[in-house]
């Protein structure tokens, strides 16, 4: 026993160990997390004793002075250490993946080496810089860790992992994140045991090299260098991603990332957000489009158009972006029982209604809020993107900043998640100085599961009531009732359910417009309040996109060009509780309405507001598939015409305002 005691010493008095003290702290800290956050099971209890077990069995074998074993490491110090960095990446690349649950064995086969040839990088970097193989693994395990965890806190928060355009608004990040809950999931707890027993090996490791020469320090940063030029040349001057990764899913980067692994996925994102430029571009050429649109407009002494609110004052602007609102009438001729839409039909009087084209169909609604709220199209931009996760990275303009400008106190309401899109992120960024989420209702009336309509009206009204005394008011209400997830269930009553009378079959399609008839008497009721108040106001209702339900009937369509076409017409409806000319507009894209808007409102617009309403006579839709000319006849956006010089300027002006950064021209996006 006395020998036993000898061969085995438990050392804690010694600095050497604060860090081992600071893991077991931080084990603690897990273990104490996952075992509140929850109810208590059995399961729940025995699941993390185990981790509390292993962690302390890790983390106390650090401190375990064994002479037998402390002497054959030295032994073999330098088989044993390069055997460990050598296996470092490999199970730096299990801990992140197992972090966020991803043990898709297709994936660890088919693209575990793109993933492990970055996670050397980092382990490379760190031996060339130290030269010491046990910090080298202390050090690359723990950052690659950290790196890990705020990919998995993003993606518990928002539902997606960490993207690279989050790098850019990590101050945004970090000023929304103390409204969310931490918690830890089993495959978090795995993955910190794999921290733990990295950090326990490389502690009990003997130093191999000390004081290494100098020539050897050379030696390793040359080789290290050579090897990063490789790596970096392979992944961002070849065709390696594009001939590997098929599809990037940037509206759901979760799938991308879980499909191809952590670190494939997200230096994929990376070569995706260098846009190219259009071919003729420079912020030269820009500035001249822009200039000459908006020759005479800065010397304006007032820069009002359009009309001018009855009261000469500015008027509260409302704008309601519904989900999936579109009408069917559009798209044909289909009759149904009862109409879905009879009070936004019934609207004549100060009202102006026309149809919009927007670059999407059956979901990607923040493409078309972008388009909105910036004048961008999505013709501008790269094929498949997503502006709000890749682009919208700093303070950008927008209507919001355009009003704001003008003393307007700017709300955004979306009764969803906030992290959807990255709004939480991307609201602020463009202007507005408020944002109410789903997590802002209380006891909210809900159809599907989704807060209702008349619900999120309810929520103007009652934000419009709380804020009279700012001035004017500029609220933008996004929408979810009319959410995609359409079934053949019966919601309503049998009077208040809408049927296509020659369609029996498309049961999917009859809920979706009984959904659409509930909106209709919601935005009734909103009419109708605003129409009592006295201060003036202008009500925007336009669609996003049609509705997935839609597909059925586009399908059993014999004519597939018109088809095409077809699925991108939504309505919209201004109404204005003061005298406005009425109209019907018979065809705008979305990226013109916001500068439409401004000038219906009789507001200061910008430079390129002002270059967007001369282009909209010309060209009065342009989308991301193509665009029309004042005649509305159709052209694809790869097709020469007489147009293809304002579609290209309009490019370059577009590139200007949404990618190129750096030679943004600023004063022609703001007012002065």
């Amino acid at each position: 026993m006395r020998k036993l005691k000898k061969a085995i010493k438990l050392v804690y008095d010694n600095r050497r160990y604060i860090p081992v003290y600071i893991m077991s702290a931080y084990s603690l800290f897990v273990f104490s997390i996952y075992l509140r956050q929850e109810r208590l099971t059995g399961a729940r209890l025995f699941t993390a004793l185990g981790f509390l077990f292993i962690s302390t069995a890790l983390l106390t074998g650090c401190m375990l002075g064994l002479p037998f074993m402390k002497k054959w490491m030295k032994r073999h110090a330098l088989w044993i250490n390069a055997l460990f960095l050598l296996i470092s990446p490999f199970l730096a690349f299990v801990m992140v993946e197992t972090m966020v649950g991803n043990t898709n064995p297709d994936m660890f086969k088919r693209y575990g080496l793109y993933n492990l040839i970055w996670y050397i990088v980092i382990y490379y970097m760190i031996f060339a810089l130290l030269m010491n193989i046990r910090l080298t693994i202390i050090i690359g395990t723990v950052l690659i860790y950290l790196a890990s965890l705020i990919n998995y806190l993003v993606y518990i928060f928002r539902g997606n992992p960490v993207i690279p355009s989050d790098l850019l608004v990590w101050r945004t990040g970090l000023s929304v994140a103390g409204g969310y809950e931490l918690s830890f999931t089993k495959d978090f707890l795995a993955s910190s045991l794999i921290l733990l027993a990295l950090f326990a090996i490389a502690y009990m490791l003997e130093d191999r090299f000390k004081n290494p020469r100098l020539r050897y320090r050379l030696i390793a940063a040359a080789s290290f260098a050579l090897y990063a030029v490789f790596v970096f040349h392979w992944f961002f001057n070849t065709d390696l991603i594009k001939s590997k990764i098929r599809v990037i899913d940037f509206f759901a980067p979760r799938y991308t990332y879980s499909s191809y692994g952590t670190v494939f996925g997200f230096v994929a994102n990376i070569e995706a957000m260098n846009a190219e430029k259009p071919e003729g571009y420079s912020s030269q050429e820009a500035e001249r489009i822009l200039a000459k649109a908006y020759e005479g407009q800065i010397a304006s002494d007032d820069g009002k158009n359009g009309q001018v609110s009855a009261a000469e004052e500015k008027p509260n602007l409302l704008v309601i972006m519904n989900e999936a609102f579109s009408d069917l009438s559009l798209i044909g001729d289909y009759r149904t029982n009862i109409d879905y839409l009879p009070n936004i039909r019934a609207l004549h009087e100060d009202t102006i209604k026309g149809v919009l084209y927007v670059s999407v169909f059956g979901g990607a609604t923040s493409d078309t809020e972008y388009e909105f709220l910036t004048g961008n199209s999505m013709a501008v931009l790269p094929s498949n993107s997503v502006p709000y996760q890749q682009f919208v990275t700093e303070p950008t303009d927008s209507l919001a900043t355009t009003l704001r400008d003008q003393g307007y106190y700017n709300i955004a309401i979306h009764p969803y998640k906030p992290t959807g899109y990255k709004r939480d992120l991307v609201y602020p960024l463009l202007g507005f100085d408020e944002f109410i989420s789903e997590k802002d209702f209380v006891n909210p009336h809900t159809i599907r599961g989704y807060i209702s309509d008349r619900e999120s009206y309810s929520k103007i009204i009652e934000k419009y009531e709380d804020n009279k005394d700012r001035g004017p008011l500029f609220i933008f209400n996004v929408t979810m009732q009319n959410h995609g997830g359409y079934s053949s269930e019966q919601l309503f009553s049998d009077e208040e359910t809408v049927r296509l009378e020659d369609y029996p079959d498309f049961g999917y399609v009859n809920q979706y417009l009984s959904l659409l008839r509930e909106s209709d008497k919601a935005f009734s009721e909103l009419i109708e309040y605003f129409r009592q108040q006295d201060e003036p106001v202008i009500i925007l209702l336009f669609g996003d996109h049609q509705p997935i339900a839609y597909s059925g009937l586009y399908d059993i369509m014999s004519d597939m060009e018109l088809t095409q076409q077809l699925k991108y017409k939504v309505p919209f409806v201004i109404w204005a509780n003061y005298d406005i000319e009425e109209d019907y507009i018979e065809a705008m894209s979305v990226n013109y309405l916001s500068s439409y808007l401004l000038e219906l409102a009789g507001l200061k617009i910008t430079a390129y507001n002002s270059y967007l309403m001369q282009l909209y006579k010309e060209i009065p839709v342009i989308n991301a598939l193509f665009y029309m000319d004042k005649e509305y006849r159709l052209y694809p956006l790869t097709e020469d015409s007489q147009y293809c010089r304002l579609v290209r300027e309009y490019k370059y002006v577009g590139y200007n305002n949404a990618l190129d950064k750096k030679n943004k021209l600023e004063k022609y996006y703001y007012l002065h």
